[in-house]
C-alpha cells in the first residue's frame, strides 16, 4: 500500500485499484470506504445495495396493527403499533398493502399438501412453490434463484463477497426448507450464518475454518489496525472534508468490531450481558440485543467497504422453536401465532414480537444513516426490505404480505413516507419492480404466469 501510494502523487486510483491495494494490508483484507475524492471512478458514484430481512409467521391482528393511516395523496400520517419503532424513519418508508404471495398457494404437484410456512418462505423471494422432498409433508427446497441472488449474479466480480446470509437465531440445527430464504437455483438452498465470529471472519479475514488459524488471525489484526491508521494518516491530507470523516468514522467502526471479539464480546452499548461468542450463545435468545446489533453493524460496515452489496436477514423461523425471550415473555412464538383473533393476550404479545423486529429493522436504517456518501447517505443508494413468509399466521395466509421498504435507491424507489394500496398485486411483480429499479428490467421473475410486470407507482 505504500508503494501504491508514492507512485500516485496525484492520488488518481480507480476505486477498485484503491480497493485492492488497501485490501492487502497485511493479511486481513480490510477494505476502506468509497472516498470520492481518491479517484475520478468514484466521484460521485456509489454503488446501490440490497436488504432484505425477513421474519416468520405472518402479523397478529394485522387490520389494527399493521395497516397505517394515510391521506388522500398516500403520505403516512400515523404509523401503526407494530411499525412505531420506525418513527424516525417515517419520511423513508414505504409501506404496501394488497401484496398477494400467489406463488405460496401454487403446490408442486396437486396431492401434495406442504405446511404453509416453508412454502411461503420458499416462495417470497424466488416467486416459486417449493419441489417435492424429505421435509415436513413430503416438501423439498425451492425451485428457483432468489431475488437476492439473482442480482448478486448480475454484480458478479464487483465485490468481493459474492453476499452475505444472517442469521439471527435462525435455528440451524438442521438444514431444513424452514431455513433456507436464499436459493442459488433450484434446490440450492444458501443457510444464513448465526455466529458474528464466523461471519466476520467471512466478511473482514481469510476463509480459514481451522479455530487454531483463526485465533492467529485475530491476534495479527491489532497490529494491522495499526498499520492501517498510519496509511489513513497519510491519504488524510490528500481528500476532501467529507471524505475525511468518512474515513475516521470507516476506522472507529472497524476498531469497535474488532474490540468486541478480542474482549470476548464485551460491547460499549452496556445494556446486555456480553456473549462469550460461542456457537450456543450466538443462537441465544436472551442474547438477542446484543447478538443482532454486532451482526446488523458489522453486515452494513461490509457494504460501507464494498465488500458486498447484497444481503439478507432471517429473523427466526417461522415454524422453529422462537419464544419471546426477548420482549420478556418465554411463549412459542409458533404457537402464539395460531391462537384466535380474540385472545387478545397472544395478540398483544405478538405485537410486542414484531415491535421488536421493526426495531431491528430501524437499526440497519439507523446505521446506513450514519454512512456519509456524497450529499446524502448510504441509506439513500439502498433499499432495505422487510418481509414476511405469510400474511396472518393462523389461516397460513397467503393474501396481503406485510411489506415495509426503505431507501429510494438513488432515487428510483417511491420511499419518502408513503403508503400504497396495491390491490391485490403479486409478489412476483414486486420482485420486477426491485429488478426495474436495479437497472434489469426483466418482465418476469419466479413463476411467469404469476408475473404481470413492474408496480410502476412504486417507480419513480
Amino acid at each position: 500500500m505504500k508503494k501504491l501510494l508514492k507512485r500516485n502523487r496525484r492520488v488518481h486510483l480507480s476505486r477498485r485499484q484503491f480497493l485492492k491495494g488497501a485490501s492487502a494490508v497485511g493479511t486481513v483484507g480490510l477494505a476502506l470506504p468509497i472516498l470520492p475524492s481518491l479517484g475520478k471512478a468514484a466521484e460521485g458514484d456509489f454503488p446501490k445495495r440490497l436488504v432484505i430481512m425477513c421474519s416468520g409467521n405472518g402479523m397478529p391482528r394485522p387490520e389494527i396493527s399493521w395497516n397505517v393511516t394515510s391521506d388522500g395523496n398516500g403520505k403516512i400520517t400515523d404509523l401503526n403499533e407494530i411499525l412505531s419503532p420506525l418513527q424516525g424513519h417515517l419520511n423513508d418508508l414505504l409501506v404496501l398493502e394488497g401484496l398477494d404471495l400467489e406463488a405460496g398457494k401454487v403446490q408442486y404437484q396437486p396431492s401434495a399438501s406442504f405446511h404453509g410456512h416453508e412454502k411461503g418462505l420458499a416462495a417470497i423471494l424466488t416467486g416459486r412453490p417449493l419441489s417435492l422432498g424429505n421435509f415436513e409433508a413430503g416438501s423439498g427446497y425451492g425451485t428457483g434463484i432468489s431475488l437476492d441472488q439473482y442480482l448478486a449474479n448480475k454484480l458478479s466480480g464487483q465485490t468481493p463477497i459474492h453476499s452475505l446470509q444472517v442469521g439471527l437465531v435462525s435455528r440451524l440445527q438442521s438444514k431444513r426448507n424452514r431455513n433456507a430464504l436464499s436459493y442459488a437455483g433450484a434446490d440450492q438452498p444458501l443457510f444464513s450464518e448465526n455466529d458474528g465470529s464466523l461471519l466476520f471472519d467471512q466478511i473482514f479475514g481469510e476463509q480459514i475454518q481451522e479455530p487454531d488459524a483463526l485465533i492467529r488471525i485475530r491476534k495479527r489484526r491489532q497490529s494491522v489496525l495499526d498499520m492501517l491508521k498510519n496509511d489513513m494518516t497519510k491519504v488524510d491530507k490528500r481528500l476532501s472534508a467529507n471524505d475525511r470523516a468518512r474515513l475516521d468514522q470507516h476506522y472507529t467502526a472497524f476498531r469497535d468490531l474488532e474490540t468486541v471479539l478480542q474482549s470476548g464480546g464485551q460491547s460499549s452499548c452496556g445494556q446486555f450481558a456480553a456473549p462469550t461468542f460461542s456457537g450456543s450463545d450466538w443462537t441465544s435468545e436472551s442474547m438477542m440485543d446484543g447478538t443482532s446489533d454486532f451482526q446488523l453493524t458489522q453486515m452494513v460496515q461490509a457494504m460501507a467497504c464494498d465488500r458486498t452489496r447484497v444481503s439478507t436477514v432471517q429473523f427466526g423461523s417461522g415454524l422453529g422453536a422462537l419464544s419471546l425471550q426477548m420482549v420478556g415473555h418465554s411463549d412459542s412464538w409458533h404457537e402464539l401465532s395460531h391462537d384466535s383473533d380474540t385472545n387478545t393476550t397472544a395478540q398483544d404479545k405478538l405485537v410486542l414480537l414484531n415491535q421488536y423486529i421493526a426495531g431491528r429493522f430501524a437499526k440497519i436504517l439507523t446505521e446506513m444513516k450514519k454512512i456519509k456518501e456524497g450529499d446524502g447517505t448510504m441509506l439513500d443508494n439502498s433499499l432495505v426490505i422487510w418481509v414476511n413468509e405469510l400474511g396472518k399466521g393462523n389461516n397460513h395466509r397467503y393474501d396481503d404480505i406485510p411489506i415495509v421498504m426503505a431507501g429510494n435507491l438513488q432515487g428510483t424507489m417511491n420511499c419518502d413516507g408513503r403508503h400504497v394500496q396495491l390491490g391485490n398485486r403479486t409478489n412476483n411483480d414486486l420482485l420486477i419492480t426491485i429488478l426495474h429499479a436495479f437497472g434489469y428490467p426483466e418482465n418476469t421473475f419466479g413463476l411467469p404466469a404469476l408475473s404481470t410486470g413492474p408496480i410502476t407507482q412504486l417507480l419513480t
